[in-house]
């Protein structure tokens, strides 16, 4: 007899207890699963305001250059090619 319970009374208890440890770790692990998806869309962000920012400096950059010149600027000039594959700096909802 444990804890003055008889063997076959221990045994739904420890299943109960282990039910409920089964499914906090369960609700714990999408709480973990979500925060890694917001992590991962909050980086994707982050690379587009930085190629943004480049492509903000580097019209400032002609305008600049160029102002002297008053010369017309070319869409070559201004565009910024993407290292990556056009579909991959897209945010799904």
């Amino acid at each position: 007899m444990l804890f003055g319970l008889p063997w076959y009374a221990i045994i739904p208890i420890v299943a109960i207890v282990g039910g409920i440890y089964a499914g906090l770790r369960e609700k714990e692990m999408k709480l973990e699963e979500k925060r890694l998806a917001h992590a991962k869309e909050s980086n994707e962000l982050r690379k587009m305001i930085m190629n943004l920012k480049g492509r903000i400096e580097n019209l400032e950059a002609i305008i600049v250059e160029k102002d002297s010149e008053k010369k017309n600027i070319t869409i070559d000039d201004i565009e910024i090619k993407d290292e990556g594959s056009s579909g991959k700096g897209r945010v799904r909802n």
